[in-house]
């Protein structure tokens, strides 16, 4: 009779388990929500549960909550009829900002009113800087490919945070030359920052929306608990990389990150177009108070032909022939142009100041007001040299 009694026990358990198997007649959505939202609750209404197969990942931090996956059109249909749901939105592909090319003349450059000259591939210019700190206790989440830690420009001061795929490691190298130019020892801006990796993007360069959201829920996770730890100065989000269109759930996320105190620094993209049609590059310069966007330049003061312009970019930053940290070797280097590297530039400058500037370290609407006024105005031309 026990035997029995156990046995019928499991069989209603079987029955009453969710299936964990890909469900029909779904498309893939990011849902986000407002920060007061249960999302096991939310799923539940829904039948579904986050270890099923159709969950991609739920976003939990105290900004935003929500959920990725693959729901129905009534599903869809049911969580928009919600006054809680901020968005429901198909996922979208994502990828890096940046395109080949040759060499740290930009350091010099950010770091002087007066053009450079000389070989853009060439490690022979002087990097100035007034504040010895260099961004000592600012934490710098590098929003990428991941970061290739045991590189010697890193010191012990790079580390793994997140990863939205299997590997945590980059096997691209977008992420670690990224990483290099904002904290890197010799190619760097602020040589004493932490760095920290959050792959949204596969080894191809590309990812998905709902990686990018999960990436910005660690990060601002990661923001709420080191408030109280110490030596931690402040928190900066570096973002280089782009949809080809807007998306609200990543402006929502982005938006948010930022509303909480993480400097946010995004790439203008490298279509030559205006950096307003497209997320995240949308929410800089006049479309938010706290987000920087950052276009490209070249040795010559020039607007990079690639660059991204228009009244989403705040300032542009060296962005062409960059030589910076290779994922290849401890002690290799590359070079890359793309606005993807013009954003660390300022990624790094704005961890620089927030080490030195302590009026500065909790408010990113105030660093990039600073930012922007300290940028040199009237001296970039287009290409065409007009």
């Amino acid at each position: 009779m026990k035997a029995a009694f156990l046995l019928a026990l499991q069989a209603l358990a079987a029955l009453a388990a969710p299936t964990l198997k890909r469900r029909e007649n779904t498309k893939d959505f990011d849902i986000v929500t407002d920060a007061s939202v249960d999302v096991d609750a939310l799923l539940a209404e829904l039948n579904l549960n986050p270890e099923m197969e159709d969950i991609f990942a739920t976003f939990n931090n105290t900004l935003f909550k929500g959920f990725s996956g693959a729901i129905t059109d009534e599903e869809a249909d049911f969580l928009n009829s919600k006054s809680e749901v901020i968005t429901v939105e198909p996922v979208v592909p994502i990828s890096i900002a940046a395109t080949r090319g040759s060499a740290p003349w930009g350091l010099q450059r950010i770091s002087q009113s007066a053009r450079v000259s000389g070989t853009v591939s060439a490690r022979t210019f002087t990097y100035t800087y007034s504040d010895t700190q260099l961004g000592r206790g600012v934490d710098v989440y590098v929003v990428d490919t991941g970061i290739y830690t045991a590189h010697s420009e890193f010191g012990g001061r790079a580390r793994v945070g997140y990863s939205y795929y299997a590997s945590s490691a980059d096997g691209q190298g977008h992420g670690t030359h990224c990483a290099g130019t904002i904290a890197g020892s010799t190619v760097g801006v602020a040589s004493n920052a932490n760095l920290i990796a959050v792959k949204v993007l596969g080894d191809d360069g590309r990812g998905t929306s709902t990686g990018l959201i999960a990436g910005l829920d660690y990060v601002a996770s990661q923001h709420s608990s080191r408030q109280s730890a110490s030596g931690f100065v402040a928190s900066v989000a570096s973002m280089s990389l782009g949809f080809e269109s807007r998306s609200t759930a990543v402006e929502t996320a982005v938006r948010n990150l930022a509303a909480s105190g993480v400097h946010t620094v995004v790439a203008a993209g490298n279509s030559n177009t205006n950096a307003c049609n497209s997320s995240p590059s949308a929410l800089g310069g006049t479309g938010s108070s706290t987000v920087i966007g950052v276009g490209a330049s070249n040795i010559n003061d020039a607007v990079a032909s690639f660059s991204n312009t228009g009244p989403c970019v705040d300032v542009f930053a060296p962005g062409e022939g960059v030589v910076s940290a290779s994922n290849t070797a401890s002690t290799g280097y590359r070079s890359l142009s793309g606005t993807s590297m013009a954003c660390p530039h300022v990624a790094g400058l704005v961890a620089y100041q927030a080490a030195a500037q302590t009026s500065l370290r909790t408010s990113p609407s105030a660093m990039k007001t600073y930012i922007k006024n300290g940028a040199i105005s009237g001296v970039l031309t287009r290409n065409s040299g007009k």
